[in-house]
């Protein structure tokens, strides 16, 4: 009997091809682009303070107490800025520094403060499919939090494949490969309460057979996670960060037939608008008002 999971490496390149992304990792494997948008100037100036200066006023809702309890709160974006830094100065020195933040997460922040895309510039929006590449700034989901922060085991709950965007800061993915779903005792549609960096064999038993794989991404890298991919999520530094998810027809399709899986409804109803999108290929303006509200939810 296998005693552990068995862990591989996740690639490490330099930015792809858009043709090398298709062919050698979409719908296949996870890997890192090491400084693919180090170009663009938001991964050499954006902070929590920086964002924070741009916009003082701006209300948001972050995330308090565990991430997948999904408690909220509301502040203003300079306020938010400003007890992150008290914070984060306090656990420099202490293994105990208090409750931190909380934590901003699932923000349309381009929708907010449409003049921050110019710092986004130049996207790389060849590697998405045409539904997307247009106005990709639309899809973009913001994470804005402290260091320590902890996203337990958990998979995206359209089932879409996940650009990530390092901006500030660095992350810990601890992934499992789709496929291993099962072994990982998974809650509801998209929990596990198995901890892949330590996990308890004698309780969760099946995760020996995993596959676990570990990266870190930083400023100006890009992580792909194929549909399906579960992820531990550790942020070393406080941070900012955004993914885009998203559909090709493969995965359009398989999340149409998910709802068999379990996956709720509403979801069900949200994939159904990018099936007619992306494989449909119905205007981005017919689709687009019944997806606002997915993008404007904190998951």
């Amino acid at each position: 009997m296998t005693l552990a999971a068995r862990h591989v490496p996740v690639d490490v390149r330099p930015r792809l091809t858009p043709a090398e992304f298709r062919d050698e990792y979409v719908n296949r494997a996870p890997v890192v682009m090491r400084g693919a948008v180090a170009d663009m100037p938001a991964a050499a100036t954006w902070s929590a303070s920086h964002l924070g200066a741009v916009a003082p006023d701006l209300a948001v809702r972050l995330k308090v107490g565990r991430v997948s309890e999904g408690r909220t709160a509301t502040t203003t974006l300079s306020d938010y800025a400003r007890r992150l830094g008290e914070w984060e100065a306090a656990a420099a020195g202490s293994e105990d520094p208090g409750d931190p933040p909380g934590y901003l997460h699932d923000v349309p922040l381009l929708s907010m403060i449409p003049s921050l895309r110019a710092d986004l510039e130049p996207f790389p929006a060849e590697y998405f499919p045409p539904f997307f590449r247009d106005r990709w700034w639309e899809f973009t989901q913001f994470f804005i939090g402290p260091s320590r922060a902890l996203t337990p085991l958990h998979f995206d709950t359209l089932l879409t494949h996940n650009l990530f965007f390092q901006l500030h800061g660095g992350k810990r993915f601890v992934m499992v490969d789709a496929a291993d779903r099962a072994r990982c005792h998974p809650t509801g549609w998209r929990w596990s309460p198995v901890d892949p960096e330590a996990p308890d064999l004698d309780r969760y038993p099946d995760f020996r057979e995993a596959t676990v794989r570990t990266c870190v991404v930083e400023a100006g890298d890009l992580l792909y996670m194929p549909p399906g991919t579960l992820h531990k999520v550790t942020s070393l530094s406080s941070s900012v960060s955004f993914n885009i998810d998203w559909h090709d027809r493969r995965s359009a399709l398989r999340g149409l037939l998910a709802v068999r899986e379990g996956m709720p409804v509403r979801n069900l109803g949200y994939n159904l608008l990018f099936a007619l999108g992306v494989v449909g290929r119905a205007p981005r303006g017919l689709v687009m008002p019944g997806l606002r509200s997915y993008y404007s939810y904190i998951s």
